[in-house]
């Protein structure tokens, strides 16, 4: 091996030298070309030497039978390709996509493959005054995996044909994955129509309606939460208007409001016989992609969009209507949101009976200082009607929040801070919120979030 070794360094010496003499610069004088011309020529000589010294070697060299021409991993590749062919990839296209994230995609653009996860990480402290014996305050403060969602969409066989699945494990479910959403969409091609069915979210509420992923606090507010029912996941059918123009809207026949992940059989097995929910928006400028979040970070252009939704349950002899009227305006580096949500509830037996009504109102403001840095506060409302309790109580609830956002790579990496304070407390806990009941006393709760979305 070390003659050909010595001829390998000596060949690459040569092409060196070579390769100078060719498209080097220029020789500062005749005499250091012929010098080097010289070298040239002597190493040249000395791997022919080389060549005769070997060749005697590779004369008497033992042949490679010819029944052993390929070593055995080589022969185990052949025979795996004759039992079951390597998988073409030529047909494939996979990358990122700043809206989308990772994707698998056929050339055809027929079928359309994009897993995502959503990861967040939180850490809280409630404060509740006067809530230990004696009027001592009591502060309870930890961290929990708020979030974690892992999920699929995109289309199959034509972009018309679209489906979407994720699960989510929280803080609620001791770590267990629980399907969220599982739906299959068909729009009639070359139409505003879109038809579908599945597991998904009630249309109602804009803010519900908007990811996990691209609130503007750490989570919704506490009216949405007990309202609009924060996620609130239906199971039915749509019918969808939606043309890309400034108008657009969806009907669904749901088994009821809130309802997720059980069988077809209804009240009083199932919490709701059926239900009838409806929402339209109406785009006056803007893009409908930025109507996607509340934040302006990253926005496209100014946006003005105002919406209205409800939706009708029956559960036995009990019917909820929920109502609500909202815009959101987007103007250069600010997000301005607002809306009214109410709860018309008949034949209450939750309290003491009878019928109730629930009021509330939300308003929200962000300012985008740079790229990476928003600042933000919101103010929510809700008036429990008493006689939903069976005992009386103090039943209005103000919430106020302030916190900023540092987005390291828009919303798929960013840090949440935020403070809520509430100054009369709440009868009821909203656990995605970290709020604990605190009836009639002030309540201080404090998140920082790390978000984190592939």
């Amino acid at each position: 091996m070390k003659p050909v070794l010595r001829i390998a360094g000596t060949g690459l010496a040569i092409g060196l030298f070579a390769s100078m003499c060719r498209g080097g610069e220029p020789a500062q004088s005749g005499e250091d070309m012929q010098s080097l011309r010289a070298e040239v020529g002597r190493l040249r000589q000395e791997v022919k030497d080389l060549r005769q010294q070997i060749r005697p070697a590779d004369k008497t060299a033992t042949a490679t039978p010819p029944d052993s021409a390929a070593p055995p991993f080589d022969e185990a590749l052949r025979d795996a390709d004759r039992r079951q062919p390597r998988m073409d990839m030529s047909g494939l296209t996979a990358g990122w996509d700043d809206d989308r994230g990772f994707f698998l995609r056929s050339d055809d653009g027929n079928f359309l493959l994009s897993p995502f996860s959503l990861l967040q990480v939180r850490g809280a402290t409630a404060v509740r005054q006067h809530s230990n014996p004696g009027g001592d305050p009591d502060t309870q403060s930890g961290f929990e995996i708020r979030r974690l969602q892992l999920g699929l969409n995109g289309h199959v066989f034509s972009p018309d044909f679209t489906y979407r699945i994720f699960w989510q494990s929280s803080e609620l479910t001791t770590g267990n994955l629980s399907l969220l959403m599982a739906w299959v969409q068909y729009r009639f091609h070359g139409t505003p129509w879109v038809i579908g069915g599945g597991q998904f979210k009630d249309p109602l509420d804009h803010e519900q309606l908007i990811s996990d992923a691209k609130q503007l606090a750490s989570d919704r507010t506490f009216v949405d939460d007990n309202l609009a029912g924060g996620e609130a996941f239906s199971r039915g059918v749509t019918l969808r208007y939606d043309d890309q123009g400034p108008l657009r809207a969806e009907a669904a026949l749901t088994s009821g409001f809130n309802v997720p992940n059980t069988n077809f059989q209804p009240f009083p097995t199932n919490p709701d016989d059926f239900g009838l929910a409806a929402r339209g928006e109406y785009k006056l400028f803007g893009d409908w992609r930025d109507y996607e979040q509340f934040s302006s970070q990253g926005n496209h252009a100014n946006l003005l969009v105002v919406g209205a939704g409800v939706d009708y349950t029956e559960a036995g002899h009990t019917d909820f209507i929920r109502h609500v009227i909202d815009a959101q305006f987007n103007p250069g580096p600010f997000g301005l949101y607002a809306a009214y949500l109410g709860r018309y509830t008949r034949g209450n037996t939750a309290g003491r009976g009878g019928n109730t009504y629930d009021p509330s109102a939300r308003a929200q403001v962000s300012y985008t200082i740079t790229p990476h840095w928003e600042v933000f506060g919101r103010y929510d409302y809700l008036h429990f009607d008493e006689r939903e309790f069976k005992t009386a109580t103090r039943s209005t609830v103000h919430e106020i929040t302030g916190g900023l956002n540092y987005y390291f790579f828009g919303q798929n990496a960013k840090i949440t801070l935020d403070v809520s304070y509430l100054p009369s407390g709440s009868p009821a806990a909203d656990a995605g919120n970290d709020i604990l009941a605190n009836t009639g006393h002030g309540e201080l709760v404090a998140r920082g979030q790390f978000q984190l979305l592939l």
